[in-house]
């Protein structure tokens, strides 16, 4: 439980921010299983496209007397009677802690209220406690997939290049935007439209996608998934510049740093700047990653980042914790900081902007290695 505890961090975002992030864009009514709190987190905190939008995300309003005595007819039916309204394309069940402590059964009530609606539902049993935004995201994905493989899915020729797991937790959506363009320039037709990061169409038939992109880990995990059952294939990571070099090896440069980022997001940068002359070691939140050091939890970041690096790039909120006489780049993680860094984001994709902030140590590793 030590590990779990925060003293100067506020926590990542849950698995079940990672399962309603996840289902936002594809038309579903999103019910929060909890009484406000969680919800309110999820909406506040941990999903940056809520205010000015029009998807249904719901609070159940659980209360006390409800989780001692295991009333579930009562929210049943107000889920039953919203979704007969709306007519969403799916209703997704999510866990937080309290019904999971009362042992609620997620799967159960779903498949009572699919059958009493005829409206696809899925129950997830999250809880905010163990498993991070990651998992939470991996396994709305997996569910979608196995449920509409399992109904009438359509056979489609290979058409489409999608970016599977892609959240608004890890890649802003301006990046996210850049990264769409640069595909459909190169001749992608895009799975997702302009903007969004989901899309029904990629669960109902993912035997259309031609070629999976990954951005984050996530992603990584659900295009290993449909490569082993749908034999689609994937590639890892995106480019920062043009005609950006391949590197095979870690230079021999003294300088070293360390970022603090998602996985797949931080091997992409760390590719950059390996080009730069700059070694750079790779830190993760969200579960492990081949190639990157565990930070899941406050104490080993603090650990890490004292370590003894040239410079850090992180969070703003983490690099607060870092020691004097270490150079500081601020790069927001919306999982992390949430909307409060939010406007400490800049377009990593832009050469000019690395060497703005990192041009002193570029210089010292040329020199080395000169």
């Amino acid at each position: 439980m030590k590990n779990k505890i925060c003293m100067y961090l506020p926590p990542f975002a849950g698995d079940y921010s990672g399962v309603a992030s996840a289902l936002f864009d594809l038309g579903g009514m999103l019910c929060i299983h909890d009484a406000a709190g969680c919800t309110g987190n999820y909406t506040h905190f941990d999903e940056p496209r809520w205010y000015g939008s029009e998807a249904m995300v719901y609070c159940t309003g659980l209360r006390k007397m409800e989780a001692i005595l295991g009333d579930d007819e009562k929210f049943i039916k107000r889920i039953i009677d919203n979704a007969l309204e709306k007519k969403p394309e799916f209703i997704a069940i999510i866990g937080s802690p309290v019904p999971n402590v009362i042992g609620f059964d997620f799967k159960g009530v779903a498949n009572a209220i699919e059958k009493r609606t005829g409206i696809p539902t899925f129950g997830f049993a999250t809880a905010g406690i163990k498993g991070s935004y990651k998992d939470g995201i991996v396994m709305a994905a997996k569910a979608l997939f196995e449920y509409y493989d399992s109904h009438d899915q359509k056979e489609e020729v290979l058409k489409y290049t999608a970016f599977p797991g892609i959240s608004p937790l890890d890649m802003p959506q301006d990046i996210y935007e850049n990264i769409q363009r640069q595909a459909e320039a190169n001749g992608a037709e895009l799975i997702q439209e302009k903007g969004m990061y989901g899309s029904l169409d990629f669960y109902k038939n993912p035997r259309s996608i031609k070629q999976n992109v990954v951005l984050n880990q996530a992603g990584y995990e659900i295009a290993k998934y449909m490569q082993e059952k749908y034999g689609t294939p994937f590639t890892i990571g995106f480019s920062i510049g043009e005609n950006q070099p391949e590197i095979n090896a870690i230079n021999e440069s003294s300088v070293k740093g360390l970022l603090i980022a998602d996985g797949v997001i931080g091997l992409s940068i760390k590719k950059y700047l390996n080009s730069l002359g700059l070694n750079v070691n790779i830190g993760v939140i969200s579960g492990r990653f081949d190639g990157a050091i565990d930070l899941t939890n406050e104490d080993k970041i603090m650990d890490e980042i004292t370590a003894g690096y040239d410079f850090i790039i992180a969070d703003p909120l983490i690099l607060e914790l870092a020691p004097e006489g270490v150079d500081k780049i601020s790069l927001p993680h919306y999982a992390v900081s949430s909307r409060v860094k939010k406007a400490e984001n800049w377009n990593y994709l832009d050469t000019e902007n690395w060497r703005k902030r990192l041009g002193d140590y570029v210089n010292l590793a040329n020199e080395k290695l000169a």
